[in-house]
C-alpha cells in the first residue's frame, strides 16, 4: 500500500477520536444557552445595574426584587469563583468558563443562590425580560447580599498599620534595654 494511502487511512481512522476530544473542549458556558429564565429554583431573582466591581464580587443598585427575600438597595453577588485575599491574589486567579462578568452601567436579571453567587447561566440581560407584576422594590434593612473581602487599599493600610505597630514596639524595647543596662 501506498505510502500516502495508509496516511491517509490513519487519518480517517483518528477523525472520530479526535471528535470526541474536541467536544469535551466546548465552552461549558454553551451548556446553559438553552436555559430557562429566570432560573427555575433561585431563592434570589432580582434586577437591577452594576454600579461597581471588587475582584470577582459586583455591586448592583437594585430596581425590583423577582424572589426572595427583601433586598437592600444595594447588594453585592459574587460572580466567580473565590480568590486569594490580597497580596495573595497578585499571584494568580481562578477562572471558570461559568464565571458570570458584569459591565458596570448595565441592567441585568440575576438569579443568586442562597448566598448571593451566581454563574452566567443565571443571569441575563434586563431589557430583554418584562417584570413580574408581583416584583417589589428594595427596602431599608433588606439582605446586603454577599460577603465582600476588603478592598487591596484598606488591606494594605491594616498591613502597613501592623508594620508600623510591630516597628514602633520594636524601637521602644530597643530604647528600654538600652536604658536599663548597666553603663
Amino acid at each position: 500500500m501506498p505510502v500516502r494511502l495508509s496516511a491517509a487511512l490513519a487519518a480517517l481512522a483518528l477523525m472520530p477520536l479526535l471528535v470526541l476530544v474536541l467536544a469535551g473542549l466546548a465552552p461549558a458556558s454553551a451548556d446553559c444557552v438553552a436555559a430557562e429564565f429566570p432560573p427555575a429554583g433561585s431563592p434570589v431573582i432580582f434586577s437591577g445595574t452594576a454600579v461597581e466591581e471588587r475582584g470577582t464580587y459586583t455591586k448592583f443598585e437594585v430596581e425590583r426584587v423577582w424572589e426572595g427575600p427583601d433586598l437592600a438597595e444595594e447588594v453585592w453577588v459574587q460572580g466567580g469563583q473565590e480568590q486569594e485575599s490580597w497580596p495573595f491574589s497578585l499571584l494568580g486567579q481562578v477562572m471558570s468558563s461559568l464565571d458570570a462578568e458584569f459591565d458596570l452601567g448595565e441592567h441585568y436579571v440575576v438569579g443568586a443562590a442562597d448566598d448571593f453567587s451566581t454563574t452566567i447561566c443565571s443571569v441575563t440581560d434586563a431589557e430583554a425580560h418584562e417584570v413580574p407584576a408581583d416584583a417589589r422594590t428594595p427596602v431599608e434593612g433588606g439582605a446586603q447580599g454577599a460577603d465582600v473581602p476588603l478592598s487591596p487599599w484598606i488591606a494594605t493600610l491594616l498591613v502597613a498599620g501592623a508594620a508600623a505597630g510591630v516597628l514602633t514596639a520594636a524601637v521602644v524595647l530597643v530604647r528600654r534595654r538600652r536604658a536599663i543596662a548597666p553603663g
